[in-house]
């Protein structure tokens, strides 16, 4: 069974279809187009058949009867993104991550090791010497019992907060590029966030400024278990060396993997 974050990204490809077929103009980001392509990978998506009714086929889908949803989802091919894309839907050529207001905060960054954060660095042209300072922060606060695991950027104690031109930087490539151990097959240019699928109306496009918006709620963690591996016995001398410098046993555990999520 789909959770309901998944029938809303399933419902907005579908109106991203009927808009498409009906050529209706749409704002996209700073102007108003024609959406003339909508799909994933390479492929077009097909046509609704005539006289579907999105609104009740999306009514019957959230008391629990998915059927039409899923017929119409293979009949129009809909592709589900993979684990490493950083889009979900291309549209005219151009990749986009959709986001549900009514879906759990996403994590913008899962538990990563020092290496992962290493390469998202080198990305995005900066030197990782800045997040050197600030985990050596977070652990001299954390061991102080100045802060929790669990740190909020709206937290006068934070040790990110202070730091928001830099990571934005360096957050944006987890967001639209890549993960820790590799740059996505499918990116994204855009963020399309919605309350409502169907409602272009409530629809909102981001680009780099997306985190401008959650700065304050954003939390950083760093935690064990997830994005350690089996830290310390670590094969690659250069990894283990890299993952040394954030990794602390702390309460039993080896802990040392960042992890970026936005907070209700």
């Amino acid at each position: 069974m789909i959770n309901s974050g998944e029938i809303n990204e399933l419902l907005v490809k579908l109106r991203l279809i009927e808009l498409r077929d009906s050529k209706e103009q749409v704002k996209l980001y700073e102007k108003t187009e024609v959406i003339k392509s909508v799909g994933f990978k390479g492929k077009e998506y097909g046509s609704l058949p005539h006289g579907t009714n999105l609104n009740l086929i999306a009514s019957k889908a959230r008391f629990g009867d998915m059927s039409e949803l899923e017929t119409l989802n293979d009949t129009v091919g809909i592709m589900k993104a993979g684990v490493f894309d950083k889009a979900d839907v291309y549209i005219n050529g151009v990749g986009y991550s959709v986001k549900s207001l009514q879906a759990a905060p996403p994590a913008l960054v899962n538990h990563t090791a020092r290496d992962g954060w290493e390469r998202a660095c080198s990305y995005a042209k900066q030197s990782i010497a800045e997040l050197d300072e600030i985990i050596a922060e977070y652990w001299d606060k954390r061991q102080k019992g100045i802060i929790t695991e669990d740190v909020r950027n709206s937290n006068p104690s934070s040790p990110f907060r202070n730091h928001k031109d830099y990571l934005v930087k360096v957050l944006n490539y987890f967001l639209f590029t890549g993960s820790g151990s590799r740059v996505s097959p499918s990116p994204a240019e855009f963020i399309l966030e919605f309350d409502n699928p169907l409602k272009v109306e409530t629809w909102s496009i981001y680009k780099d400024e997306y985190l401008e918006k959650f700065w304050n709620n954003l939390i950083f963690s760093l935690r064990s278990s997830k994005g350690m591996g089996n830290y310390p016995d670590i094969r690659d001398p250069k990894k283990k060396e890299s993952m040394a410098k954030w990794t602390v046993l702390y309460a039993g555990a080896y802990k040392g993997a960042l992890h970026v999520r936005v907070g209700k």
